[in-house]
């Protein structure tokens, strides 16, 4: 009895035995499987991580072009929003504001006129008008006429006006006035200087800011002095105007 079971507990141990390096034997094999799997993956996961990133580095380089060509046309669309509103406020032509480079060049419009030094005044009713010629001229605001600017676009302008007088011992000076058709004139600037008895030349300067509309003629004379005598220089005897927008 105890060697029948003796026996069987040596044939089941022989037959555990066999069951356990059978199955050692799988386990090494699908080890062996596993590694050769894990080796062949590997070169495709690099593969996958270079295309990831020469991906991502396309990506990133489209995202900073788009990013600069966004900001290239919005500089210009702000470029061109800024010459519109500056030519718009100087009553100006786009082109003629520098917009088509997306620089804003402003023109600025002023008028200088000189004493014609080959004539003489001459009385006009009540006052003596000094014969004028363009000496500065730049702009479409502003032109001239005659004895005359003539105002062609509205805003603020800095009018001045200077005459060497040369008439002794009165008191002389000069008005600037503006006129519009149909209607009366209205004084701008006024001017009076005191004359000596002896060495008789001394200049009278007036200037200043007027808002002035399209159409408006500007004039310098001398009230109620038919006979003044008047410095023809260019440089002692002047009448001008900038527009200041």
């Amino acid at each position: 009895m105890l060697y029948h079971a003796l026996l069987l507990v040596s044939t089941l141990t022989v037959f555990f035995s066999f069951f356990l390096v059978y199955k050692v034997t799988v386990l090494e094999d699908d080890i062996s499987k596993l590694r050769g799997d894990i080796s062949n993956l590997k070169p495709h996961s690099n593969e996958s991580t270079d295309g990831m990133r020469t991906g991502m580095s396309r990506t990133w380089e489209r995202s900073k072009q788009a990013t600069s060509l966004n900001s290239q046309r919005q500089t210009e669309k702000d470029s061109q929003t800024l010459c519109s509103s500056t030519a718009s406020s100087l009553r100006m032509k786009p082109e003629s504001a520098g917009c088509s480079g997306g620089t804003v060049v402003v023109q600025q419009s002023f008028l200088q006129l000189s004493a014609n030094t080959k004539e003489q005044p001459f009385v006009r009713g009540n006052v003596t008008v000094i014969p004028w010629t363009v000496a500065l001229h730049q702009g479409e605001a502003i032109s001239s006429t005659g004895d005359r600017i003539i105002i062609q676009q509205e805003g603020l302008f800095i009018v001045f006006g200077q005459v060497l007088f040369q008439s002794p011992g009165t008191i002389m000076g000069h008005i600037v006035r503006s006129r519009r058709t149909g209607q009366r004139s209205t004084e701008l600037l006024r001017c009076l200087q005191e004359m000596p008895q002896t060495n008789c030349a001394n200049t009278c300067y007036t200037g200043g800011m007027v808002k002035l509309e399209r159409e408006d003629e500007l004039e310098l004379v001398i009230p109620d002095r038919p006979q003044a005598q008047v410095s023809m220089d260019a440089d002692s005897t002047f009448f001008g105007i900038i527009r200041l927008n």
